[in-house]
């Protein structure tokens, strides 16, 4: 009995130490001047590393109908929070405040409130870095607005503001959610309305130079939502402003809010790192690489049509090293991060699909990575994460790829081969390279077989296509590149007749 005790006590010490941890987020009140009454907000704050350590903060907005406590009660917000290192702020907005400094309500200041008086009492308050360069703004729905439309109206307090099915262009809403008791009646008012609509003030972002990311569900339509995204889209992109679009799948609901949470997440962590430069090289590496995705991206929506088609290496440092000069004719995108894994834990691939493969509408993805995962179980001396782990992960990456966007050509590597000091990873490469093929054959995707093309007769990478043991040398890569384009010109002959000189 008491052996079955220890083994219990065992399990349970196990199964919390494997389980995500949540962020402790406080709720806390303050007197405020601009609203005259007792104000409140949710904070939460990073574990320091080091006793003078200070962080960006992220100020997250509430929708209409909500409060402080929305994002922190109905979403994983703080299992999430641990993954970062920012200071998470939940202002309460009340449930029709708009965000905005009203004419018509003597005490609705919620403008001066938010991008004043809460900031100031937060930085005074708690560890940030007082820069705008180290703060970022997001919200949904009426937060949304509330995000982007101060961020337009304070680009010397924001760098980056994001929005998720946020109503963007007032004046599409004439009589809706209690924006006439803010602003007054639009007919009598109009001047009042554009002034406060995210869709009249978005030249701000460019002479500000604010990072913007909007998205909304395709069938959010009941509110209008999706019209104002595509109405904002249109005129940043008429403007040559930079910027990143999304249209998801989903309605104006907190499942749709929840799914996305983590790509506005990534989007402010990444820019808001140069302020902060993280003590994990990998963390920072990883952000690092995430926002020159998203700079590239945002400059892809106001470019117009492309002539060449595009191809995005997506993967690990076997991607992030390989030259687009082997790929003649394609605009290769190359969206691979050193020592990055399938992302089964808190990052990677899995994790940025959004900024490193969905924006960009790729024509081909070539997708290879597992090699670190496989080694990282080495490591460890644990079978997690398991083959039939990394199988699915896998096909999880090309499902959601398929999904949002068919017409791309999906190519799967499987794992390339290793050796002298890597070589005791070569028996798992081999097992995976094997599960790599059968799931290409499962899905009915072309496979570049670079671990027959590449290994020698002693199992191991051969000694001409190797640069560290690791890492192919220039002949490697021209062999995988090869094999990369013989795959498109089987499968997309089209996209290989446009790289024609």
């Amino acid at each position: 009995m008491k052996r079955v005790l220890q083994l219990l006590v065992l399990i349970a010490a196990l199964v919390a130490f494997a389980a995500p941890s949540a962020a402790q987020i406080e709720t806390h009140s303050f007197y405020s001047e601009s609203l005259h009454r007792v104000a409140t907000y949710s904070i939460y704050v990073p574990k320091k590393k080091k006793e003078d350590e200070r962080f960006p903060s992220l100020y997250i907005l509430h929708g209409a109908y909500g409060s402080n406590a929305d994002w922190p009660t109905r979403t994983n917000v703080a299992e999430l929070a641990t993954r970062y290192r920012m200071i998470l702020v939940f202002p309460d907005g009340s449930q029709f405040g708009w965000y905005v400094d009203s004419k018509m309500e003597k005490y609705s200041n919620y403008e001066t409130f938010v991008s004043d008086e809460l900031r100031r009492y937060v930085d005074t308050h708690y560890p940030t870095i007082d820069d705008r360069n180290a703060r970022g703004i997001m919200g949904l729905s009426m937060g949304g607005h509330g995000a982007l439309s101060l961020a337009a109206k304070h680009p010397n307090l924001y760098a980056s503001a994001s929005s998720l099915s946020g109503i963007l262009k007032l004046t599409n809403h004439p009589s809706h959610w209690s924006i006439p008791d803010r602003l007054g009646d639009m007919a009598t008012h109009e001047a009042d309305w554009k002034a406060n609509s995210v869709y009249e003030l978005c030249g701000n972002f460019r002479t500000g130079n604010v990072s913007v990311l909007f998205d909304c569900g395709v069938d959010d339509t009941k509110t209008g939502a999706i019209v104002d995204a595509r109405d904002l889209h249109a005129r940043m992109t008429e403007l040559k402003i930079p910027h990143i679009y999304r249209e998801l799948p989903g309605t104006h609901s907190w499942e749709y809010w929840s799914s996305h949470l983590q790509d506005h997440l990534n989007f402010h962590q990444a820019k808001v790192l140069a302020s902060k430069p993280g003590e994990d090289k990998w963390f920072t590496l990883y952000y690092d690489r995430i926002g020159k995705f998203l700079d590239e991206n945002a400059q892809l929506a106001i470019e117009g049509g492309q002539t060449s088609p595009t191809l995005c290496l997506l993967g690990s440092s076997s991607m992030q090293g390989m030259p687009s000069d082997l790929f003649p004719g394609f605009r290769v995108f190359n969206r691979g991060i050193s020592a990055d894994r399938l992302g089964l834990g808190t990052r990677g691939i899995s994790q940025r699909l959004e900024e490193s493969a969905m924006d960009m509408k790729p024509d081909v993805v070539f997708l290879k990575c597992a090699r670190n995962d496989l080694a990282a179980r080495k490591s460890s001396g644990t079978p997690h994460p398991t083959d039939d782990e990394l199988a699915e992960a896998t096909k999880s990456i090309i499902n959601r790829i398929r999904d949002r966007h068919p017409g791309t050509l999906i190519i799967l590597g499987d794992a390339f081969p290793v050796r002298d000091k890597y070589a005791h990873l070569a028996p798992f490469i081999e097992v995976f390279a094997e599960r790599q093929r059968a799931i290409a054959k499962e899905l009915g995707v072309p496979l570049v077989d670079g671990h027959g093309a590449l290994i020698g007769g002693d199992g191991l990478l051969k000694p001409e296509n190797s640069a560290d043991g690791l890492h192919l040398s220039q002949a490697g890569k021209k062999i995988v590149a090869d094999m990369i384009l013989a795959e498109i010109q089987k499968a997309r002959p089209d996209l290989m007749q446009k790289t024609a000189p």
